[in-house]
């Protein structure tokens, strides 16, 4: 996880069309997540969520429970989802930025620094491109800031 402070102000630009993608914003945590997870009803049993839980208010859920209350760091939740997604968590209350990507690829999420010094974040690469000029990569599969 990275501080607020530390990335700057995060950006989540429009996502495109051509993966399914989910919103959930509770007490001023919010998260934008792509793709799905074939796991998620074992997940939600585990952790104790309804049936109609989706994978972004499971991430939700996850995450506030590690952040609140959880034993485990945050590699260990990553490691029992199943499935191509990427996902970013903004919490206002902390200030902190977490983004993932999954494992597998399918799910490209590319990352980089605005001209006035903001992390972005996107699927668009051609809005990465064009937001932060030279400073863009994709981000790495499999892992966690």
């Amino acid at each position: 996880m990275a501080r607020h402070n530390d990335l700057g102000c995060v950006r989540l630009f429009q996502l495109m069309l051509h993966c399914d993608r989910l919103f959930s914003g509770v007490d001023n945590i919010y998260c934008v997540f792509l793709g799905s997870l074939h796991n998620l009803s074992m997940l939600n049993k585990q952790y104790g969520l309804s049936k109609g839980t989706n994978e972004a208010m499971f991430i939700f859920e996850a995450y506030r429970t590690l952040r609140d209350r959880g034993p485990y760091h945050a590699d260990q939740v990553l490691k029992e989802l199943e499935g191509s997604f990427g996902f970013v968590i903004y919490d206002n209350k902390d200030g902190t930025v977490f983004v993932a990507s999954g494992s597998n690829g399918q799910i490209g999420l590319y990352w980089g620094i605005a001209v006035d010094g903001s992390v972005v974040v996107s699927e668009d690469l051609e809005l990465i491109k064009a937001s932060c000029a030279k400073s863009f990569a994709p981000f790495p599969t499999g892992m966690q800031i």
